[in-house]
């Protein structure tokens, strides 16, 4: 499985893990101009909108948690992003920005085919706050 394939292995478990919590994901792997939504999701009172970060149990973790993955330049993008997505799809729920973590391990079987494992997932609410170069402002409509 290469890097891409891995990370949407994780964006899948993470949309489950939301629907689990009486989610509906509305869209996954959204493009807008300025960075890409892992995962939009919604309830009754809030709009998620979700960062990935998918990372193999052990060695990848002694760089830190998936969470830390999610620098300065990555949070700005998620929200530019998510205030265009608000833009194009305007709710009155509130929306928030969240980072889920999914932890994998693998196990190769005798015959070659590899399983992989749910370690542990988590999820970090508000984990992304708008920056000042995304906030709403009443002559530019593009951010919300």
């Amino acid at each position: 499985m290469n890097n891409r394939e891995f990370g949407y292995f994780g964006e899948g478990v993470a949309a489950e893990y939301l629907e689990r919590k009486g989610f509906t994901v509305a869209a996954r792997n959204y493009y807008a101009s300025g960075g890409e939504l892992d995962i939009v999701a919604y309830n009754d009172k809030y709009l998620v909108i979700a960062e990935v970060k998918t990372r193999y149990n052990g060695e990848s973790l002694r760089y830190g948690r998936p969470a830390s993955a999610v620098n300065a330049f990555k949070k700005n993008s998620v929200a530019t992003a998510a205030k265009q997505y608000l833009f194009e799809h305007p709710t009155r729920l509130q929306p928030r920005i969240d980072v889920i973590e999914v932890i994998v391990s693998t196990h190769r079987a005798e015959d070659g085919s590899v399983w992989y494992f749910i370690d542990s997932i988590g999820q970090i609410e508000n984990a992304v706050q708008s920056s000042q170069s995304v906030r709403y402002g009443s002559r530019d409509r593009r951010f919300l």
